[in-house]
């Protein structure tokens, strides 16, 4: 790693987080069903001049998974931009995502007979701007690409997430010794000599006999390229590449040619004209949830899959063998729901949750909670130099009533909840991604650093809303030290705002502020 981009890693964690307030009401939420929407289009050849029709349907279980397909000759599997995100934290339901759901949707279609093969879009690390150490988002991206190869993925591209902790560092990871999934950039300047057999242009699938082989190419576009700073990753451009790529497909016998662009939508579009002989283009959503509908752009289908790996997108391909004759491509984009959670205590059939449980252990054993830093400044803080974390017992003796309220809460029990019910893996005291929201003052100055020297701060309390209490407990009178730990005081809306940095989309799905708060008993 250069050292200037360790400097990078250790200024992006030094900024001040929001304020940690409010934990997941871990195992308190309550799960609500839901049913897996999946958008459906059977996409006839370009020629005929149709484009898709619209068909939503609601399925409420895997069986009901492309209920009206045909078995197809292949079904290609399609994801990207994972930004770290290894799994639903499980503080809530109906959350979506996950590497070990994945599996089982992979194993749901080859349990029908399908031969399946899959290619990944990359960003497969976490974008910047995280707190998170720089070598536990690179742990991140190792189990993730060991799991990829669990579900038996083809290729992978590489996005601006890989780049922005050093490309080379990165594949190091992986790549260096493993060839499956193969990283693909088919444009990636002087790949042999500065990225030696870790990266390549193409790959193709081998299935059985008689399956339509896939082969797969992976691009940086041009909006991307640019944003790289490592001198190590640079760019040409698609046309220069691609001609090259495509030869090597057709040396190597692929029948369905699908492109795995790192690029906009428009990007890609303007790329399917240049080259159509792409059936499938993968490319970026800037949405995080995506479209059901796909492009169809001359003979090239056009696919975004959304962020953080909620969604995979599936297409099956028909026909094909005959010399100038087209694939018929149904597509249908898939949320990973709870329905595709391994049954209790069927985990040893779904090696991804050894995976996990494996990188936990390797995030307690390096003491990864100690590579956070903690020298951010609350917002009381910085008017009050000298403020710091005392712990809610300290707000007993003159705030009676609220720490009642707050006593009797699931708040004071969210660290537990870490340690006691969080499984799959277990161990998620020990990883600062989770501690998180579970403690009081994690990444501040005098925050929560650990259970050892910071037992006061555990679980949810007064300060994480607050801000720490110190001066106050001192000199209780002083106004402007109460003003500047409760500037909320009446606003419904600004508390509303410091609960969602806890109580996001991703942790509390069925957050609703006026619920919550009164129904969970937290107002005081």
């Amino acid at each position: 790693m250069v050292k200037e981009d360790r400097e990078h890693w250790k200024r992006l964690a030094a900024k001040a987080r929001g304020a940690l307030v409010m934990a997941i009401l871990a195992c308190t939420v309550v799960v609500s069903a839901t049913g897996l929407i999946a958008a459906r289009w059977l996409l006839r050849p370009a020629e005929e001049d149709e484009r898709p029709a619209k068909r939503a349907a609601l399925a409420t279980s895997q069986t009901a998974l492309f209920r009206d397909w045909p078995k197809p000759d292949v079904a290609v599997v399609l994801s990207g931009q994972q930004f770290g995100y290894l799994q639903p934290c499980g503080c809530s339901e109906p959350q979506k995502g996950g590497l070990a759901r994945r599996f089982n949707l992979f194993q749901n279609l080859r349990q029908r007979g399908w031969d399946v093969v899959a290619g990944d879009l990359g960003d497969i690390a976490q974008p910047g701007g995280s707190s998170t150490p720089l070598e536990q988002a690179l742990l991140k991206y190792k189990y993730s690409m060991l799991a990829l190869k669990e579900i038996k993925y083809s290729g992978v591209a590489i996005g601006a997430n890989e780049m922005r902790l050093h490309l080379l560092t990165t594949l190091a990871e992986f790549a260096l010794n493993e060839r499956s999934p193969r990283v693909l950039a088919a444009n990636l300047k002087d790949k042999e000599k500065e990225f030696p057999e870790m990266v390549g242009s193409t790959t193709v699938s081998t299935g059985k006999e008689g399956t339509p082989k896939v082969g797969f190419v992976g691009i940086v576009g041009p909006s991307v390229a640019k944003l790289s700073q490592d001198p190590e990753a640079r760019f040409e451009s698609d046309e220069k590449a691609l001609p090259a790529a495509l030869t090597e497909l057709q040396k190597q016998g692929a029948e369905l040619r699908v492109l795995l662009y790192q690029g906009t939508q428009e990007e890609a579009t303007a790329c399917a004209k240049r080259f159509p002989k792409f059936q499938i283009i993968l490319c970026l959503t800037q949405e995080e949830e995506p479209s059901g509908r796909p492009e169809q752009v001359g003979n090239s289908l056009i696919i975004g899959v959304g962020h953080k790996g909620r969604y995979v997108g599936v297409v099956g391909a028909y026909g094909g063998k005959t010399p100038g004759q087209p694939f018929q491509l149904r597509y249908e984009l898939v949320a990973l729901g709870p329905e595709f959670e391994t049954p209790e205590g069927k985990e040893k059939d779904n090696p991804i949750h050894a995976l996990l449980q494996r990188y936990a252990e390797e995030v307690q054993k390096g003491n990864y909670l100690a590579k956070f830093v903690h020298t951010a400044k609350h917002r009381v803080q910085i008017d009050f130099p000298k403020a710091t974390y005392v712990g809610s017992e300290q707000c007993k003796k003159c705030h009676e009533a609220a720490y009642a309220i707050w006593e009797a809460s699931p708040h004071p029990h969210a660290y537990e909840a870490l340690v006691n019910k969080a499984k799959r893996p277990t161990l998620r005291q020990f990883d600062g991604e989770c501690v998180a929201c579970h403690v009081i003052g994690f990444g501040y100055a005098g925050g929560y650093t650990d259970e050892q020297h910071t037992p006061n701060l555990k679980g949810v309390g007064c300060e994480s809303c607050h801000g720490p209490a110190s001066l106050h407990v001192a000199n209780h009178k002083d106004k402007q030290i109460r003003a500047a730990l409760n500037p909320w005081k009446g606003n419904t809306s600004l508390i509303n705002d410091s609960c969602q940095k806890c109580h996001d989309s991703d942790n509390s799905v069925n957050f609703k502020f006026e619920k919550y708060w009164k129904d969970k008993k937290i107002e005081h």
